[in-house]
């Protein structure tokens, strides 16, 4: 799958938004097919931290893992998969300050495994597009909205 990158500009100052993203206990009110998340170890984010989530993706229950590998407080996070998850990605949100608010930027490279590899390529990427614009425009609606 090919390199994705969507932006969005949110009307809330960056460290709200970074604040809001960070904390893995309202990810479930942002990510649309999220089922559950936990973090390892609990509390603040910070290189080395690990994330897990069950999330639903073209209709599959999909398990994966990502450790920090980069953290700089309001500016960038960087996320490696591990090697038991259902992808081989790395994740990269960036947060800007912009006249209007916060431009979050998320890219991600990413290649399937396990059965998803199966799957026609064009179609995985045409979901995972989709996913990532509606995550996007769900943190908008919800950090927006009050």
């Amino acid at each position: 799958m090919p390199r994705i990158q969507r932006s969005i500009i949110i009307s809330r100052p960056v460290p709200e938004v970074f604040s809001f993203m960070d904390d893995i206990h309202l990810e479930r009110e942002w990510q649309p097919n999220l089922r559950a998340a936990e973090q390892e170890p609990a509390g603040p984010v910070g290189v080395g931290t690990l994330k897990r989530y069950t999330s639903e993706f073209l209709k599959k229950e999909v398990r994966n893992a990502y450790r920090c590998t980069a953290y700089e407080l309001y500016v960038r996070t960087v996320y490696e998969s591990t090697p038991d998850s259902t992808v081989d990605a790395t994740a990269e949100i960036c947060w800007e300050p912009v006249p209007e608010g916060t431009r979050v930027t998320w890219t991600i490279d990413a290649s399937p495994r396990g059965a998803l590899r199966l799957m026609p390529g064009a179609l995985v990427e045409k979901a995972s597009i989709h996913e990532l614009e509606e995550t996007l425009a769900r943190l908008k609606a919800r950090l927006e909205s009050g």
